[in-house]
């Protein structure tokens, strides 16, 4: 899981945050983002990087401490509340075939809450998210669908995170199921 560097301060709870790449934001007519430090509940903050594929725009939404993520296709999303709406329910479809959905539920209220889009999280979870890209890139270009898309970007290993053990590679899988069990 990530940890904090020195300095950065921890969002109140209440509001997601969806953090969103430049070329994103301006495909939604987002002009400017805020920069906010990470929420104090991982399962809160999410980031966002749109790339190409086959000639189709892709979006890539990752939990920004977990980086457990999902895939969708983005050419006709072309507002904030469209890009929030396709990106949660992309998430909740690949929790539900990792069978980590109810868990998530169970952390996560359901009930509407106020969204705070914002500047990406620093260059580690960019760096971390262009690896999970290149995966999906690899994994679409071998046929296989947006949801075995997610499955095969959350099994790789990334130098970001930590393993049971503490030590450096972990899977985002294991780390969004870490986090699901915790208190």
């Amino acid at each position: 899981m990530f940890l904090l560097g020195r300095g950065e301060r921890k969002m109140k709870p209440n509001k997601m945050i969806l953090r969103l790449s430049q070329k994103l934001a301006g495909k939604v007519k987002l002009a400017t983002l805020e920069s906010l430090p990470l929420h104090e509940d991982a399962l809160l903050d999410w980031s966002m990087q749109m790339f190409d594929f086959d000639r189709k725009q892709h979006v890539i939404i990752s939990n920004t401490r977990t980086l457990y993520s999902a895939v969708f296709l983005a050419g006709r999303i072309s507002t904030p509340h469209a890009l929030l709406i396709t990106g949660l329910q992309a998430i909740g479809e690949q929790l539900d075939d990792d069978l980590l959905l109810e868990a998530y539920q169970t952390r996560c209220t359901t009930r509407s809450m106020p969204v705070r889009y914002a500047k990406s999280a620093g260059k580690s979870v960019l760096g971390s998210m262009n690896e999970l890209i290149t995966e999906a890139t690899h994994t679409l270009a071998d046929g296989e669908n947006l949801a075995m898309t997610g499955a095969g970007v959350n099994r790789i290993l990334l130098s970001a995170l930590t393993d049971t053990a503490g030590r450096k590679y972990g899977r985002p899988y294991d780390v969004m199921t870490r986090l699901l069990e915790g208190p």
